[in-house]
């Protein structure tokens, strides 16, 4: 039997208005559906004000022959607004198309009658509304309840998360796929390391700067080794700034052993991945935790939470500590700093669980779910 063909549509933005996390699953999943999937046609939106002639070069950069670009400059707040509302963002623009795929609620168009698809990454503004503040998390939860109920499909990164929305929202699991991500992985490194750092002679932690990355047990942690080991293994942090995380950088003591990098590109971020002696990720709560896997695909060890996704990205990979125990944290680091566990152990079942988790795999089970 033949399948015939559809029309799909996506709403592309975030691929190049973000360069982490969703912006990062966007652009991936995006790009590995136009490559397995030939047959169908696409149409994919952008919509971005500043930068725009840089953004709309990469949103160019997915034209092919059976897709469609188009790109809107609309203010980010009018769109969530007509997003949400009965006039609808996407309403009359895509009437020959199929299937809308939202990469988050907030891209969900509740004025529009074709099927839709959502991601629900994580249910954070539910668990840890503080960290982003009331207003705003009483905003998310509004809005990914909305989203949750009228969908037609949630594609969640994990379990972890499938639980979340069945727990919380009440949510039927049956309604819920489970499409774990692809592993990010980086074709180009950089030749040198930054900062004069060592190979092999620092810490790393990778990830937004958040109160829900728990950066202030990690550095209660780090403290507590001895000066001479803090001289020899500098904790290097990447990330760009985030919510409410000034006061936890101000209670930090001014080591000048703890440096900040911000955001790096990719091949600075390859780099020190795979020259880190020992890879940290204390976060409190994940939708499924890519740092993990990204250094994992290193061979590099990888000490992470035990709570909600990250032990489906570590597998039997990753050391796992109870986040809120900073002398945990610590006694798990001074393991690895003092060479007391096998590397060469952690080399080869790290690479392999990394290895585990495909784009094109991701990809193709997004497909079938579009095409049903």
């Amino acid at each position: 039997m033949t399948l015939s063909k559809n029309k799909i549509a996506i709403d592309a933005s975030r691929a190049v208005n973000e360069q982490a996390g969703i912006g990062r699953y966007t652009k991936k999943l995006i790009e590995s559906l136009l490559k397995i999937d030939t047959k169908n046609e696409y149409k994919l939106f952008f919509n971005f004000v500043s930068n725009f002639a840089e953004k709309k070069r990469q949103a160019e950069q997915f034209k092919r022959k059976n897709v469609e670009i188009v790109i809107t400059k609309i203010p980010g707040q009018i769109k969530e607004g007509l997003l949400s509302s009965r006039i609808g963002f996407y309403r009359g623009k895509i009437n020959d198309c199929d299937v809308f795929l939202a990469p988050t609620f907030l891209d969900f168009d509740f004025s529009l009658k074709i099927p839709q698809v959502v991601v629900i990454y994580d249910l954070s503004m539910f668990y840890y509304p503080e960290h982003i503040g009331k207003k705003l998390s009483h905003k998310f939860k509004k809005v990914t309840e909305m989203a949750a109920e009228k969908s037609d499909k949630i594609i969640t990164i994990s379990q972890s998360t499938k639980k979340d929305l069945v727990k919380t929202l009440n949510i039927d699991k049956n309604k819920i796929e489970v499409i774990y991500p692809g592993l990010n992985q980086f074709l180009e490194i950089s030749s040198k390391l930054p900062f004069n750092l060592v190979p092999k002679s620092y810490i790393l932690s990778v990830g937004t700067l958040e109160p829900r990355k728990n950066l202030k047990n990690l550095f209660l942690a780090y403290e507590m080794l001895n000066p001479d080991m803090q001289n020899k293994y500098p904790l290097i942090i990447v990330g760009a700034k985030g919510w409410n995380i000034d006061k936890d950088l101000e209670n930090i003591k001014k080591n000048k052993n703890i440096i900040f990098t911000d955001y790096v590109n990719d091949q600075i971020l390859a780099k020190l991945y795979k020259e880190a002696k020992v890879f940290v990720y204390p976060s409190l709560y994940e939708g499924f935790g890519f740092p993990i896997t990204e250094a994992m695909q290193f061979g590099t060890p990888v000490i992470t939470s035990n709570l909600s996704s990250m032990p489906e990205a570590g597998g039997e990979a990753a050391m796992y500590i109870d986040p809120e125990d900073p002398k945990l944290i610590l006694e798990t680091m001074q393991r690895v700093l003092e060479g007391k566990i096998s590397l060469d152990k952690i080399d080869k079942i790290g690479k392999e669980q990394a290895a585990q988790f495909s784009w094109e795999k991701a990809a193709r089970e997004v497909l079938e779910l579009l095409n049903r």
